[in-house]
């Protein structure tokens, strides 16, 4: 019997949703959150109970797989080159052209990863596929997730039914629709009416063989009443489905519809202190040598500034044995300059040698151009009567260079002229 879902129950360890036939929906639009669905739930202690509740009641889960109807899936098995990922997803929609009835843009198509025989010698072989009209998938993950639910898998309804024997075929059977299950990777599914089995069933009977049926689902008793009509002995398999035949289904959810984006799904990340034990020990075996090695060259650098440092004051002293040193560089400097001076040897930042190269760096600008030259602290600063410009600054800039000076423009169009280390 059927139950209804209710909000404040423990939530069951694993939910099957089963989406309706995309046929009875006439248009994606009419699927929302109050669309009334099928499900199955897995309790703790592994009991399966069926029930049917509207999207927005299902319960609560941390589990949640949509199960397709067998009619809006189609599978099948192609033979592919041994590509990459992203390349296969790229080239499955021109090897599955001929066989859909859609468009192939119009289709999601997934794959079974791992899913091809004879790796090692083949360089191409088979690999089972499956296509979904790529509306009904958006619009019910879309409606889905506003119903706070997030799917972790999605396929067709064959994969809740264990393969087929040699001798029992299964079938499931709910909502008045029935799949059967002919092989690992296809099967039927048709509508069930109490006027008699269905033509598909009956013609997958024959072809496969199979002379016992095993019915799952909470109308599995519909099924059974037709054993005479069926000419085979239907068996109750006294729950709705199988649990673990999920597990090798082709998951609708890659590529683009993957769960977690690029990263997949998180859930499914079984992390433990033991799992990063070694990320954990190499990273701090990594920082303890940056950390190292950014202190040895910090020690490296120390000692040359020391050894330099030395140096210069060897070499202050032994030119200035007089002089009382404070800064060797400085000092140098101005001893430098006042042994010149009183050499008679003009330097370079004095006012006539500096005025001298100015009227040579000017020399190619327009006459009349300088307003007003003032002599501070070792440096000219020209007044212009209109300030030059950006090409004119650049030219007497390169020019400066050349001629061992420093030119700087300031804001308000006057220039600082001054000797390269004066």
């Amino acid at each position: 019997m059927a139950t209804r879902a209710v909000r404040g129950e423990k939530a069951p360890a694993r939910l099957w949703v089963f989406a309706p036939p995309h046929r009875l929906l006439a248009a994606t639009a009419r699927l929302s959150e109050s669309t009334v669905v099928g499900f199955v739930a897995l309790d703790d202690g592994g009991r399966l109970q069926w029930g049917e509740a509207s999207i927005a009641l299902l319960p609560r889960c941390p589990r949640v797989e949509i199960v397709f109807d067998g009619s809006d899936v189609f599978q099948s098995e192609v033979v592919a080159p041994r590509l990459s990922e992203a390349k296969l997803r790229l080239a499955l929609p021109n090897l599955l052209e001929d066989r859909l009835l859609a468009e192939p843009s119009q289709c999601h198509i997934a794959f079974l990863p791992g899913g091809r025989a004879d790796k090692a010698t083949a360089d191409a072989a088979a690999l089972p596929v499956a296509a979904i009209d790529r509306g009904l998938l958006t619009r019910l993950l879309d409606v889905m997730t506003l119903a706070g639910a997030r799917p972790r898998a999605a396929y067709s309804a064959i994969y809740v039914l264990p393969p087929p024997t040699a001798d029992v075929l299964a079938v499931f059977v709910a909502r008045g629709r029935l799949v059967a299950r002919t092989a690992r990777h296809d099967g039927v599914a048709c509508d069930l009416n109490d006027d008699g089995p269905p033509a598909a069933l009956r013609l997958a009977l024959r072809s496969g063989g199979w002379r016992r049926m095993r019915a799952f689902g909470p109308q599995a008793e519909r099924l059974a009443n037709m054993t005479e009509a069926l000419g085979v002995p239907v068996e109750l398999a006294g729950h709705a489905l199988q649990a673990d035949a999920p597990d090798a289904s082709i998951n609708l959810l890659q590529g683009a519809f993957a769960r977690g984006g690029v990263l997949g799904d998180v859930s499914r990340l079984r992390l433990s202190s033991r799992s990063w034990r070694a990320a954990l020990a190499w990273a701090a075996v990594a920082i303890a040598v940056f950390i190292a090695g950014m202190n040895g060259y910090w020690l490296k650098l120390q000692s040359e500034a020391n050894e330099l440092r030395s140096r210069m004051t060897t070499a202050f002293r032994s030119a200035f044995t007089d002089a009382e040193m404070v800064d060797p560089i400085v000092q140098a400097q101005r001893e430098l300059a006042r042994l010149r001076a009183r050499s008679g040897q003009p330097s370079a930042s004095d006012f006539t040698a500096l005025n001298a190269q100015v009227a040579q760096l000017l020399a190619a600008a327009p006459v009349g151009l300088v307003a007003g030259i003032e002599y501070r602290d070792a440096t000219l600063h020209l007044k212009f009567k209109a300030p030059p410009d950006a090409q004119l600054q650049n030219q007497l800039r390169a020019q400066a260079v050349q001629q061992g000076l420093l030119l700087r423009f300031e804001s308000d169009g006057a220039a600082r002229i001054s000797a390269i280390g004066g």
